[in-house]
């Protein structure tokens, strides 16, 4: 069995086993890190991480911690109708494990989580700075008030933060941000910090959002966004944005967080390289020819997260975040925009 195949299966073994046996003794050490700083990838929710995969691909080097804020429940794909129309496994989509029993579940919060590590360790394949984690153990710690789990090697690390789906603020983001940086010396090796990069995408545009009121006006934020790149309002995104843009975490090199290519705020252009973005997100030819969706899932992004897809079964290539030809939101784009502090 290839490795990637072992590493998909392994991290979905991981996360559909019960969480009651996961807590290492608290002597155990921290991990001996091979890099001499640390970058720290915060993500909404589990799938958001290819957002700002050029900046992670741009400057290897750093102990890199991927950070998800929840565990992406409120997807209504984790109804379990929903699910099995979603899941192309004969297309090469990888089933959701353990089966989502219903948004707000702690199956479906483990099914995404799953997929994460699944995606993650596939990864690494491609960019082989990153660690393969399948197999390691998993320490439960407590991240601002909220249970997070942390998977830890020399090479890098992933921590799970159930902050609620829908639920993130500001403040709130800021202070789970801070207490996985106290993990040092704990569950992560105590490094600097060398920057701190936000795979959040929002866009708000005043002439296309949901939050316009009825004379024009934005009814939630200012609205500063432009309708020609994808519209997404999701509030998790918008509140990853706005603390990594008012907090600096003393990161050595600063913080930059995904945005469209016309942000006033944006002050950076980076892209993934283009076989690091097939290799993600590739698709082969039909395998139904009478169906135009049945393209073979052949980037390890398509098969780990193919079950969360839109606005197709799949998740269409784009150079920029767009909207496609019926206005829904392309946002895993080759060529990423940020704003940096």
């Amino acid at each position: 069995m290839p490795r990637r195949a072992i590493a998909l299966g392994a991290a979905a073994a991981l996360l559909a086993a019960p969480a009651a046996g996961c807590t290492p003794a608290a002597t155990e050490p921290p991990p001996a890190a091979t890099a001499e700083a640390l970058d720290l990838v915060v993500a909404p929710h589990p799938d958001d991480e290819l957002e700002a995969w050029s900046l992670i691909a741009e400057e290897p080097g750093a102990y890199t911690v991927f950070v998800t804020l929840t565990l992406g429940e409120a997807t209504v794909n984790c109804a379990p109708a929903d699910a099995a129309r979603s899941t192309q496994g004969a297309w090469g989509e990888t089933a959701p494990a353990p089966p989502p029993q219903g948004p707000g579940t702690d199956s479906c919060k483990q099914a995404r989580t799953a997929s994460w590590n699944a995606f993650l360790d596939a990864a690494a394949e491609t960019d082989p700075h990153l660690p393969v984690l399948a197999g390691v153990p998993v320490s439960t710690v407590q991240v601002a008030g909220r249970p997070a789990r942390v998977w830890a090697s020399g090479d890098g690390a992933r921590v799970a933060v159930d902050g609620g789906d829908g639920e993130l603020t500001v403040d709130g983001v800021a202070e789970a941000v801070e207490a996985v940086l106290d993990l040092r010396g704990e569950q992560l090796p105590d490094l600097p910090l060398r920057r701190v990069v936000g795979a959040s995408y929002a866009n708000d545009a005043p002439d296309a959002g949901a939050n316009q009121g009825a004379e024009g006006t934005c009814t939630e934020r200012p609205c500063e966004g432009d309708a020609r790149y994808a519209e997404y309002e999701h509030p998790d995104h918008w509140a990853v944005r706005e603390a990594l843009l008012t907090h600096g975490f003393g990161a050595r090199d600063g913080t930059c967080v995904a945005t469209w290519p016309s942000d006033p705020a944006a002050t950076r252009t980076a892209e993934v390289p283009e076989a690091t973005y097939e290799a993600f997100t590739g698709l082969g030819g039909r395998l139904d020819p009478d169906d135009p969706q049945s393209l073979a899932r052949e980037g390890s992004f398509q098969r780990a997260y193919g079950w969360l897809a839109f606005p197709q079964t799949y998740w269409p290539q784009t150079e920029l975040p767009v909207p496609d030809a019926d206005g829904n939101p392309l946002i895993m784009a080759r060529t990423q925009t940020f704003a940096c502090r």
